[in-house]
């Protein structure tokens, strides 16, 4: 009899029929109300509810992350319509009282989450037969990782955090917290990942839509909800990465990527050509294949974000940002797969952006309903973690550890054609013939959309007998080439700042950033680049205090 009252109520509060006066929309719980309330775990189903308020945090988020990493990459810039905050933080001069640079939104998750976790453990050990052992483990690692990636995304756009575990302090608190830099906050996060609390790390998961739906065949499932929350080996090998722990990186993405031979996050033909836009726009549940985590939305729910209504100039949005011209340049200059012809046709005009009623607009998340009386009922969801950016930590760890042949097959054609060339010479980590007969069905990010592929212009490839110096030049030279990639790949998701970040930072070069954003600022290219020469101006500036 509980479990099926605990099952209605989860199912209920997932669907949106909440019982809370404050929620009219997917997510939507006040969790003051839930959360800060000593007795709020009194029966076992507040458990379940939650962490859904910790959960819908995520929403207030998700677009904001966007806005805010794709004006400090070289993707997006303010229109006339924009607000002065949007121009402030492009000019970089962002101050206190700037809405979208405001991180509060990011605080107010973790404190939630700080205050979920210890009292779900408390609870825990006042009432130990409750609940049970595999859903306590999923809600105390589900809280985890989504504290350890909403700190990891204030450390990437901020460029520090204010780190606190305790359950008691609340936004008012924050001001008074010591910061620690990005640099700082990695080996926190790791650990949280790792150790965990009461017993329970970060990488414990369940398959929720079999606790809601047992008996019911999962394409029968209503599998949104196993997407919202960050999963955990995406999460850990992002951390490992910027931690250059690349052995880590490629054994943890490899068995990701593999997924125990399935079919999913191969980045093969199955959403390659124009089905790759559809990543973007179709629901997400029918994209598992290559979308990971998403923050979801639907118009019929009334959920929405900002994207569309900032994006497009079609009424009634706004058109507050647009696509720059030299990120468009970039798309349009790639070589196709033919070789002669160029112009990144399947991501490029059209997909990624548009000429539309004179004027360019984003166009990777509307194309499905572009009708004024139909465009804000896309049902625009945020990538967290897709297919794509497991394949590029990837990249980066075998190009740093010197895998400069199986760095390159992911990047360009894919391990399918790596395993033909290299047939009797395999190398880790594709050497495995029981993974190969799942990984040959990889065809490389540029492959998948028809791109020729590329390498470091006007070098060769080292071998054993290259001095280390070769080696180092190859590698930063392969990194940027990432770089470039990631800004094509990723736009508007909110992943590419993020990417030059880690690269600059890796090679003690500012260059690699300075040089690829300044380029959008006509008129004042040379100011900005000489701005962005120093670190701590890559990063939003807000005072916590």
């Amino acid at each position: 009899m509980f479990y099926m009252r605990r099952k209605y109520i989860i199912y209920g509060l997932l669907i949106g029929t909440c019982s809370f006066s404050s929620c009219d929309k997917f997510f939507d719980v006040d969790t003051n109300d839930i959360l800060l309330d000593e007795n709020y775990v009194g029966e076992a189903n507040e458990l379940y509810s939650g962490y859904i308020g910790v959960a819908s945090k995520m929403q207030a988020i998700a677009d904001q992350t966007v806005f805010l990493s794709d004006l400090r990459s070289d993707f997006l810039e303010p229109t006339q319509n924009a607000p002065q905050d949007l121009w402030d933080i492009y000019n970089y001069k962002e101050t206190r009282g700037n809405e979208f640079a405001n991180p509060s939104p990011y605080y107010d998750l973790i404190v939630n989450a700080n205050n979920y976790i210890d009292k779900v453990v408390q609870y825990r050990k006042a009432n130990p037969k409750v609940i049970d052992e595999s859903h306590y483990r999923a809600l105390i690692s589900g809280a985890i990782r989504f504290k350890v990636w909403t700190y990891l995304t204030i450390g990437k756009l901020y460029g520090k955090a204010a780190y606190f575990d305790n359950p008691n302090l609340t936004l008012e608190d924050i001001g008074s917290i010591p910061t620690i830099s990005l640099d700082e906050l990695i080996p926190k996060l790791l650990a949280l990942m790792t150790t965990g609390v009461d017993g329970v790390n970060g990488l414990s998961e369940l398959n929720w839509a079999d606790v809601l739906f047992p008996g019911v065949a999962s394409n029968q499932q209503d599998l949104t909800w196993n997407m919202i929350c960050p999963s955990p080996l995406p999460l850990l090998v992002e951390l490992q990465l910027w931690a250059k722990q690349y052995d880590l990186v490629v054994r943890n993405a490899m068995t990701f990527i593999y997924d125990n031979g399935n079919n999913r996050y191969k980045i093969g033909n199955d959403d390659y050509d124009a089905e790759w836009i559809q990543l973007f726009t179709r629901d997400p549940i029918t994209k598992t294949r290559a979308l990971i985590n998403v923050v979801p939305y639907d118009y019929e729910r009334n959920q929405t974000n900002r994207l569309i209504r900032f994006f497009s100039n079609i009424a009634p949005s706004v058109y507050y940002l647009r696509p720059t011209q030299v990120s468009m340049d970039r798309y349009a200059r790639q070589r196709r797969y033919d070789g002669s012809n160029y112009g990144d046709v399947f991501r490029g005009e059209n997909y990624t952006y548009a000429l539309q009623n004179g004027d360019w607009v984003v166009r990777k998340f509307s194309r499905d309903r572009e009708a004024p009386s139909e465009i804000f009922k896309n049902n625009v969801h945020i990538s967290i973690y897709r297919d794509s950016d497991i394949h590029f930590f990837l990249i980066e760890a075998l190009n740093n550890l010197g895998k400069y042949k199986q760095a390159e097959a992911v990047l360009n054609d894919g391990i399918e054609q790596y395993l033909i060339l290299n047939r009797g010479a395999l190398e880790a980590p594709f050497d495995d013939e029981v993974r190969n007969a799942s990984l040959n069905r990889n065809w490389g990010i540029r492959r998948r959309v028809k791109m020729y592929p590329v390498f470091p212009a006007g070098m060769n490839r080292p071998t054993e007998n290259s001095t280390e110096e070769e080696h180092a030049a190859y590698r930063k030279a392969f990194d940027k080439l990432v770089v470039e990639e990631t800004l094509m790949e990723s736009a508007g998701e909110a992943k590419a700042f993020f990417a030059m970040v880690r690269i600059a930072k890796r090679w003690q070069d500012n260059s690699i950033l300075a040089d690829v954003v300044s380029k959008k600022y006509s008129g004042r290219e040379e100011e900005i680049r000489n701005y962005l020469m120093t670190e701590r101006n890559w990063f939003i500036n807000y005072p916590l205090d």
